[in-house]
């Protein structure tokens, strides 16, 4: 691995908190003419399911303003500051209409590719009741704390259809002002996080097994971040070689993340839209409490997307089309 630049990076998507004290920097209010064409593509939509509202071709043709508009939100979050909080979808709609005019503002600006085994394109982040770090569960499943991390995806969409009772609070954090502040704090530590420590991979036969992931990478001068400090403590407690300044360097890393001068925090809303880049912006969630009732439960809508905007990546990033389907249904047994 070559020594990475010693030289700031000096971008719009290096922001740290005090950039975005006024919120118009990184808010944005849908047009009535835009919101206008999106309803009106929503309702040739069958909304009866997420998969089907996931089958539906958008004709970018039918709705001329919105596709420039989101062409240029696509811009500023992809090769820009990295991420856009969207607002001006009326709470009233119901769920299916939200989700239907979500769906065609995901697929102005790119493709949306599988999250899990299941082939899911757009999918509910609730709690089903699943224990964060039991095997197979992923961490959108469960009410816990999501550490700032990257997903696999180049751009990440989040839908607020109802927010929890208590906590959810969304942070998000740039990941190249992180990098900045260690080059001039503690360059030191630059080199382990660029050679890659030990991840853990868990495969369905119950079999684990651990590979070198950098967490930052500079392709033809852009630099990009792939973490997630969940499983680099779970490759530790797996037994994961790891030196003490890689545990330094993942801990000095984290640290600059999660501080309040890095970290901008918002509490999303019914019909607010959170969009990230996961090449440059860390996200994550705090711990909830839900209502009771089913139908008041927090509930966020996803998508990953593939985007129109091209980013210089190395190798290690080939694998952000998606992932694999290989979930098999059971089998169902004739009656005898």
């Amino acid at each position: 691995m070559s020594q990475p630049v010693l030289e700031p990076i000096e971008h719009p998507s290096a922001w740290v908190a005090a950039d975005m004290a006024r919120a118009e920097e990184w808010q944005a209010t849908l047009p009535g003419p835009v919101l206008d064409e999106l309803l009106a593509e929503a309702d040739r939509i069958d909304t009866t399911d997420n998969a089907a509202i996931s089958r539906h071709a958008v004709d970018p043709t039918r709705v001329p303003q919105a596709a420039g508009y989101f062409a240029g939100v696509e811009h500023e979050v992809m090769a820009g500051r990295g991420f856009a909080l969207l607002r001006g979808l009326d709470p009233a709609l119901p769920d299916a209409i939200l989700k239907a005019v979500y769906w065609v503002i995901g697929a102005l600006m790119g493709k949306a590719v599988s999250q899990n085994v299941h082939g899911e394109t757009l999918t509910d982040v609730r709690d089903y009741g699943k224990q964060m770090h039991a095997k197979q569960v992923r961490g959108y499943e469960t009410n816990a704390n999501l550490m700032l991390h990257t997903d696999r995806a180049e751009m990440v969409g989040l839908l607020c259809l109802r927010p929890a009772r208590q906590g959810g609070l969304s942070s998000v954090c740039s990941s190249i002002a992180v990098y900045n502040a260690m080059l001039a704090e503690h360059p030191d530590l630059l080199e382990p996080l660029f050679t890659g420590p030990h991840c853990v991979r868990n495969e369905a036969a119950g079999k684990s097994f651990f590979y070198r992931m950098p967490v930052l990478s500079i392709q033809d001068g852009a630099l990009s971040c792939r973490y997630s400090r969940n499983n680099l403590d779970t490759a530790m407690r797996y037994g994961a070689p790891y030196t003490q300044a890689e545990k330094d360097a993942i801990d000095v890393f984290d640290g600059y993340a999660s501080d309040p001068r890095f970290r901008l925090d918002m509490m999303l809303r019914r019909g607010e839209i959170q969009l990230i880049n996961s090449f440059t912006t860390l996200h994550a969630r705090s711990e909830f409490e839900d209502f009771p009732e089913d139908d008041r439960r927090r509930c966020m809508v996803r998508f990953w997307l593939t985007t129109h905007t091209r980013r210089p990546l190395a190798a290690h990033f080939a694998d952000y089309d998606g992932i694999t389907v290989d979930y098999v249904p059971p089998t169902s047994v004739p009656a005898s």
